[in-house]
């Protein structure tokens, strides 16, 4: 279980580093969008399309902010990430172009990629190694809530003096207790790493010798493309949640409840995930959170008629999304080993990003054509193809 993780202050202190920058660095963008629009003038698409940028230049990034992990860099790159992103958000209060606004959210993307998940999850497996797991889903736990502190605090702080009172405060969150926790925590993870290269898990192609360069290797490209398959249904339902409910008749009332429901639905999942111990291995979980997700796309489906049902789907997504994240770079360490587990972590996580960030544009495309129908169908078999494809995985 993970009674021994909560009790290392490295992970105490990544727990509160994470939910403090994900709330202020990426969950204020949606939960500020209509302040934006209303101020400025400019479209949701042009709005999000910063947005996209952001995600695509974390995603593009991602081995290479791996890579500084693996130098032993993150007691550097991770708070002075932090101290960086706090600033950008900070100056999105002068911005007055659209094209300062893209610019700006394009270098928040670079502060993603060195204090989001994925440094997050590198680090922690540089450390532990084998007995990540438990340390990775004690973070991702208490992470599930980022979206349930960034919303409520937004929109109160937006009543109370603006949208610029809110990225003021937010800044404020991320420079006084993000950068000081990763600092922290990184520093003391960054001690217990191995001085020598770890060794290769046994049972996978890691074991068999000197391992050939991973863009060679299927086993990458099985757990890349899966995984990218499940992350393009999260990131077209996040997009576009609020006009597909529109679209299939639910009310206002019950789309905002749907909406909190995801969230602690998050760390549901990650607590049922707890829950099964070792009696799955994590590819099984890892299908079972894609299986859930496919038939939260088919409840939402479904709510044209039953409207309730929607309900039944943010419980879904919410659950399948966060039991997705955690197991992504469990199946990566077990499959291809904890060599330079920083860049591959990151390759592997690449394409993952890459349709997560162009889940928006994908959607909003397949809409014109054809309306909601057709994506709600993609969203159920894109997260059923991707569990199908990791059962090519030599797993036991």
């Amino acid at each position: 279980m993970i009674m021994g993780p909560i009790r290392d202050r490295a992970i105490l202190a990544l727990m509160g580093m994470q939910v403090t920058i994900w709330a202020g660095l990426f969950y204020s963008f949606p939960a500020l969008v209509l302040d934006w629009q209303a101020e400025f003038g400019w479209t949701t698409t042009e709005i999000m399309g910063a947005f996209t940028i952001a995600i695509a230049i974390y995603a593009l990034g991602a081995p290479l902010f791996g890579r500084l992990i693996d130098a032993g860099a993150a007691p550097f790159s991770m708070p002075g990430g932090a101290v960086l992103g706090a600033g950008l958000l900070l100056s999105l209060i002068w911005v007055e172009t659209l094209t300062a606004f893209y610019l700006i959210w394009a270098a928040i993307g670079v502060t993603m990629g060195l204090t989001l998940y994925e440094s997050c999850f590198a680090i922690v497996t540089r450390a532990y190694g084998a007995g990540a797991r438990a340390a990775i889903t004690a973070i991702t736990l208490v992470g599930g809530f980022a979206s349930t502190v960034a919303y409520p605090l937004s929109h109160w702080l937006t009543q109370l003096g603006g949208w610029r009172m809110a990225i003021i405060i937010m800044s404020g969150l991320v420079l006084g207790v993000a950068a000081p926790l990763a600092r922290v925590a990184a520093r003391r993870l960054e001690t217990q790493a191995p001085r020598t290269p770890a060794p290769e898990t046994s049972g996978t192609m890691a074991s068999t010798g000197k391992r050939p360069p991973v863009l060679r290797q299927p086993e990458y490209w099985v757990i890349a493309t899966g995984f990218a398959l499940a992350a393009l249904t999260s990131g077209i339902f996040l997009s576009h949640l609020l006009p597909i409910m529109a679209a299939q008749g639910v009310s206002d009332d019950m789309a905002i409840l749907t909406a909190a429901v995801i969230g602690p639905a998050q760390v549901a999942g990650r607590v049922a995930m707890m829950a099964m111990g070792n009696r799955l291995s994590a590819l099984r979980i890892a299908q079972c959170a894609m299986a859930a997700l496919a038939g939260g796309a088919l409840m939402m489906a479904a709510a044209g008629w039953i409207a309730g049902l929607v309900l039944g789907f943010g419980l879904l997504q919410g659950a399948g999304y966060g039991v997705v994240g955690i197991m992504r770079p469990v199946i990566t360490r077990e499959t291809l080993g904890q060599k330079d587990f920083g860049a591959l972590s990151g390759a592997v996580s690449l394409p993952s990003l890459l349709f997560f960030a162009l889940a928006p544009f994908m959607g909003a495309a397949l809409f014109g054509l054809a309306g909601y129908g057709p994506v709600l169908a993609l969203c159920a078999a894109a997260p059923l193809a991707g569990a199908l494809l990791l059962q090519k995985l030599p797993y036991k």
